[in-house]
């Protein structure tokens, strides 16, 4: 069959809403040629359907796209190097995707989680619902994230990063993390670590002194 994107009268590096526009102005074109009498509407029918059979091999590129980035890498990379603690490198490969939608925006929003940036953690989530509002995972995480900073108040530790922009990303994380799959960091653990040893010095002076009384 024929390139998809020359039957477009494209190259198939050409960004998603240039292809989508370009198919819809040719959509359009050849659907009302086909109406005409003689060849000139024949030939507008075999053009459409020639359109609409490059257009399921491209929709199938554009699918594709939307979770790789096209060609860049994709977010189960992204989530491994999060996972590996390489943040910078998550974050190169993240910024290099293109598409930015829901998973885009969760992505980032871990990354800043991680760096302890909660207030823009926290944009970025809301971002993501916006993109995929029916989004489960979004939405807890969210909810979570809401928690943990005191239904939003402001305090020291989730002050907003003051080298990001509010309006591209996203926060600060503290002891009670949203994202269930990555964990806390080290502050929860020494945070665990704190309340455990106060419990056992308290339990264990009550002890003491009601032996003394006896």
């Amino acid at each position: 069959m024929k390139d998809p994107y020359k039957v477009l009268g494209l190259d198939k590096s050409a960004d998603p809403e240039t292809i989508k526009a370009k198919y819809q102005e040719l959509h359009d074109l050849y659907g009302e040629q086909r109406f005409r009498s003689g060849e000139e509407g024949n030939e507008g029918a075999r053009k459409l359907q020639e359109l609409e059979e490059a257009w399921v091999l491209i929709s199938s590129d554009l699918s594709r796209d939307t979770v790789s980035g096209g060609n860049v890498g994709d977010f189960g990379t992204v989530d491994g190097l999060i996972r590996q603690g390489k943040y910078d490198e998550a974050q190169d490969i993240l910024d290099s995707i293109q598409n930015r939608n829901g998973e885009w925006h969760y992505m980032q929003a871990i990354i800043f989680y991680k760096r302890e940036w909660l207030t823009d953690s926290k944009t970025q989530l809301e971002m993501a619902i916006r993109e995929d509002p029916n989004n489960a995972k979004y939405r807890s995480s969210l909810d979570k994230l809401n928690l943990s900073m005191g239904g939003g108040q402001s305090t020291a530790q989730n002050q907003q990063n003051p080298n990001v922009n509010p309006n591209n990303y996203g926060g600060q994380y503290n002891n009670q993390p949203p994202y269930n799959d990555y964990g806390g960091g080290q502050q929860q653990d020494m945070s665990n670590c704190l309340s455990t040893c106060c419990c056992a010095y308290c339990l264990t002076d009550c002890l003491c002194n009601a032996m003394r009384c006896c």
